[in-house]
């Protein structure tokens, strides 16, 4: 009941980030990508839209919210689902690891229809080379994605999406105008740093970003077993 209660709550946002998907890959599709130097464009597009979806499809925390809207407090069937015999732990594992694996399907997906559309693409890769693009960039993105869950614990939906893309902003900045090594940047991991573009697994960002989702779900877990709803 837990997952088809998930599922009820992520279907439409599903459906949002397809289309967000399905954009950029029409943006892209429509100028044409003729020139091998056209990877790293590319890369970088899909980037942007693996860091932003994850801010869609995050979720709650163990709340219930209803798709989209400017609600305030908690929705009424909250008390009915913390009131459930099943301990929160297994309520945030349950919401969190609904979204990520419908989240990892977008990216499937985008993924797909990226080798589809583009020759350049399998001119300059191969499928097992996508294969591991697509695994770089869920892991990647998945500290993103942790992030979004973490502000799910104590902010409703509109203000959890604004403060996610503001922390965005801020990792960016951290990444690209500190001094931290080059090989731990997630966004350059992603995009030009890519197995798309270099044909070697950014291994550093990818542990990092593992680091910061495991550093995130632990915070998020600390606060809704403490919070009072």
């Amino acid at each position: 009941m837990l997952w088809y209660k998930g599922w009820l709550e992520t279907r439409i946002k599903l459906l949002m980030a397809v289309g967000w998907m399905g954009w950029f890959l029409a943006a892209q599709y429509m100028p044409g990508l003729k020139e091998p130097a056209g990877l790293t464009g590319l890369a970088i597009s899909a980037t942007f839209i693996a860091v932003t979806t994850p801010m869609l499809l995050a979720g709650a925390g163990i709340a219930t919210q209803p798709a989209f809207q400017a609600t305030k407090g908690l929705h009424g069937s909250t008390h009915f689902t913390l009131s459930l015999p099943v301990s929160r732990l297994r309520l945030l594992l349950t919401r969190a690891g609904l979204g990520w694996f419908v989240f990892a399907g977008a990216i499937g997906l985008m993924c797909s229809g990226m080798w589809i559309l583009f020759p350049v693409l399998r001119a300059e890769t191969t499928s097992g080379q996508m294969c591991e693009y697509a695994g770089a960039l869920l892991a990647c993105a998945s500290g993103f994605y942790s992030i979004g869950v973490l502000l799910a614990t104590f902010l409703d939906e509109i203000w959890r999406i604004w403060a996610g893309l503001f922390a965005l902003a801020m990792l960016w900045l951290l990444f690209n105008k500190t001094t931290l090594p080059a090989s731990a940047n997630i966004f350059r991991a992603m995009g030009q740093g890519s197995p798309l573009v270099t044909h070697a697994m950014p291994w550093t960002a990818m542990a990092f970003s593992l680091g910061l989702g495991a550093v995130c779900f632990f915070g998020a877990l600390k606060i809704v077993v403490a919070r009072e709803y």
